[in-house]
């Protein structure tokens, strides 16, 4: 009898490959913070941008998280997926897919919504500041 396989989230929590690094706090363009009522889970997204023909694109994303392992498994999943994002396209993104992806289970449909609020307040942060511009 083999093991049953663990969920897509737990994977994903046991290697995160986003979190933040306190040694590159300065190259952040746009920062945004959220947490749950009674504050048992915190976000912060932290996103760097490039201008390319009047353009912004997200060149990388990093999270900062408290909370339950599921919190920090959402986190890096809208990490990796921001990539070279425009702003419009992150702020599309789709909450289905990160419940889908992870097999996040009804209870645990918080932590998405709480990653999406972050990155919202992020991106109305990263418009706001000035980014390098591309080639």
């Amino acid at each position: 009898m083999s093991a049953p396989a663990a969920s897509p989230w737990l994977l994903r929590f046991l290697a995160p490959r986003h979190a933040l690094c306190d040694h590159a706090i300065s190259q952040w363009h746009g920062v945004g913070e959220a947490d749950t009522p009674g504050e048992d889970a915190r976000c912060g997204m932290y996103l760097a941008l490039a201008q390319n023909d009047g353009e912004k694109r997200i060149v990388a994303a990093a999270f900062t998280a408290f909370g339950p392992p599921v919190v920090v498994a959402c986190a890096d999943w809208f990490c990796q997926r921001l990539n070279e994002c425009t702003i419009e396209d992150a702020r599309s993104l789709d909450l289905r897919a990160a419940e889908h992806d992870l097999a996040l289970a009804p209870e645990q449909r918080y932590a998405a919504l709480l990653i999406s609020d972050a990155l919202s307040a992020a991106l109305d942060n990263a418009l706001a500041r000035p980014c390098s511009n591309l080639g």
